[in-house]
């Protein structure tokens, strides 16, 4: 019997238009399952006036899983996790969802809705407010047994990029400048 677990993800970044998208597609096949994992993550731009700070980084992530394991086997719980984090730190998981399942064959869905920022995943010193910043997501998918052991595991990431870019100054609305000079030459 073959052994199948899937997860399909869509993301995305909100706060305005969409600026990257990419695809990665990652599998395993070990002793207990073949895993199949597929994550895509569109990354958002948006203008920020001079005095405004950022307020939110929200990931809207709808999953759809599914799983066939070996008759022996006993599933329990169905886990998916949502880690996410700046290039170059590790992700750390911002939302998770359990469901209980009970059989060796089995489908589902979980949404996601979670603002990054609210999270230890990705912090506003994280996001550059005046050019790119990149932001690794991960889907994280586990089947386990009773005993909390898993008998399918499997991890997807992709990387959005998030574009923020300030508004010029208009310095008449702050104050003034001017004055007169002149050059003067000297010669020895």
């Amino acid at each position: 019997m073959k052994r199948r677990t899937l997860l399909r993800t869509s993301a995305t970044a909100l706060g305005g238009s969409a600026a990257t998208l990419a695809v990665v597609s990652a599998g395993s096949d070990d002793a207990r399952a073949e895993t199949a994992l597929t994550l895509d993550v569109v990354g958002d731009s948006a203008e920020m006036g001079a005095d405004a700070s950022l307020a939110a980084v929200t990931l809207a992530l709808t999953t759809e899983w599914a799983y066939e394991l070996p008759e022996s086997a006993s599933p329990q719980t169905v886990v998916v996790e949502i880690a996410a984090g700046a290039d170059g730190d590790e992700p750390v998981v911002a939302d998770s969802a359990e469901s209980a399942q009970l059989f060796t064959t089995a489908e589902g869905e979980e949404s996601f809705d979670v603002d990054l920022l609210g999270t230890d995943a990705l912090s506003a010193d994280d996001v550059s407010t005046d050019g790119t910043t990149d932001v690794i997501v991960e889907a994280r998918l586990r089947v386990e047994d009773g005993d909390g052991e898993a008998l399918a595991r499997e991890t997807a990431s992709d990387t959005a990029t998030l574009e923020v870019s300030r508004e010029g100054l208009d310095a008449s609305e702050y104050g003034s400048v001017g004055g007169s000079g002149s050059l003067t030459i000297e010669t020895e």
